[in-house]
């Protein structure tokens, strides 16, 4: 059994649907709790996009652009173009995830906060700039402002983020948006939870390590 199938494998096992007077609601509260679990989930996310990332290294590599002082074989590529150098993650569980894959991946990690949890005076910028982008207004009874440090991306910058479930994409999408405005580059998402429709993943370059047809029912 590979790593990816031992990961799906836990997070099918520790997975539930629980009821409630309000309606069904996915239960995450297994994952956190099992340390092995915990421990691959970063690794994990970060290998989602590892593919094109290595692709994209290799064609550097065979056009000739190595390191000062490396030739011939075994030479490495200068700055694999496909790597994320910072890894986004959106409150709250994508600041949990976020740092798990960035220590994996060896990068930096952006918290992405929503602006109505930062009450009053600390919804003024002051002398720390911010990005901001919203998301439209049918999502979640009105829409939410996401916000985060401009001086935390800059334009060498390759930003992946992470989450633990995507379905209609419009966090993600307004994260991207920040991340140009800073002239940064999009790397994609690397999910845990796969829930959106073909052209959501297609768009956002959304990578998922299970589908939600694919949990316990």
């Amino acid at each position: 059994m590979t790593d990816r199938q031992r990961v799906v494998r836990r997070l099918q096992e520790t997975f539930a649907w629980r009821d409630t007077p309000v309606g069904e609601f996915a239960d995450l509260s297994g994952w956190w709790r099992d340390p092995e679990l915990l421990r691959m989930l970063g690794p994990s996310l970060a290998e989602l996009h590892a593919g094109e990332a290595a692709g994209e290294a290799a064609g550097a590599a065979a056009a000739g652009h190595t390191d000062a002082g490396q030739t011939g074989q075994g030479a490495r590529p200068v700055d694999a173009p496909g790597r994320p150098t910072v890894v986004a993650g959106i409150e709250t569980r994508g600041l949990v995830l976020g740092p798990l894959t960035a220590l994996h991946l060896g990068v930096g990690f952006v918290e992405v906060r929503k602006e109505y949890r930062i009450a009053g005076e600390g919804q003024r910028d002051g002398d720390d700039p911010m990005l901001r982008a919203q998301t439209p207004p049918d999502y979640q009874d009105g829409g939410l402002t996401l916000m985060a440090p401009r001086r935390l991306f800059g334009p060498q910058d390759r930003v992946l983020l992470v989450d633990e479930w995507i379905e209609s994409g419009a966090q993600a999408n307004a994260v991207r948006r920040m991340v140009a405005e800073a002239g940064a580059e999009w790397a994609g998402v690397a999910v845990i939870v796969d829930a959106c429709e073909p052209r959501v993943r297609e768009r956002l370059g959304v990578r998922g390590l299970v589908a939600e047809a694919d949990l316990p029912g």
